[in-house]
């Protein structure tokens, strides 16, 4: 028989996810990279990002929506801890507020620069971004 995964999905209250005969579990970290898990998988413990995963049961795939969580593999035993289920998809998260600051902080910055005298400024060309040939 070949080797199969236990794929548990369990929120504070409730276990949302139990499946014994698992080939395949696929899923997304929080640094936005993608994760398959197979049996005999090393030990990890990772952050997971909200969205679905993927499991193979049987040859046929499978997929829940969960909040972000926890994920741990150890011993053909796959586990995520997560807040919650999602009913649906979500969409793609919303640009960061701190990348939408500090994209206005540099385009702020790049005209008050562009604004002072040349001289003192060296070969340094703001408009367009790179050295003056």
């Amino acid at each position: 028989m070949p080797d199969l995964i236990r794929f548990s999905v369990m929120t504070p209250g409730k276990t949302l996810l139990d499946a014994a005969s698992v080939s395949k579990v696929r899923l997304k970290l929080a640094d936005q990279g993608w994760l398959s898990i197979y049996p005999r998988h090393a030990p990890l413990l990772a952050e997971t990002f909200a969205g679905p995963v993927t499991y193979t049961t049987a040859g046929e795939d499978e997929t829940i929506f969960i909040s972000e969580g926890i994920l741990q593999v150890a011993d053909n035993d796959v586990t995520v801890f997560t807040g919650g289920e999602l009913v649906s998809p979500t969409p793609p998260p919303a640009p960061d507020a701190d990348d939408a600051h500090f994209d206005r902080l540099a385009s702020v910055l790049l005209k008050s620069l562009s604004a002072l005298p040349a001289e003192g400024l060296g070969d340094f060309d703001f408009e367009g971004a790179g050295e003056r040939g």
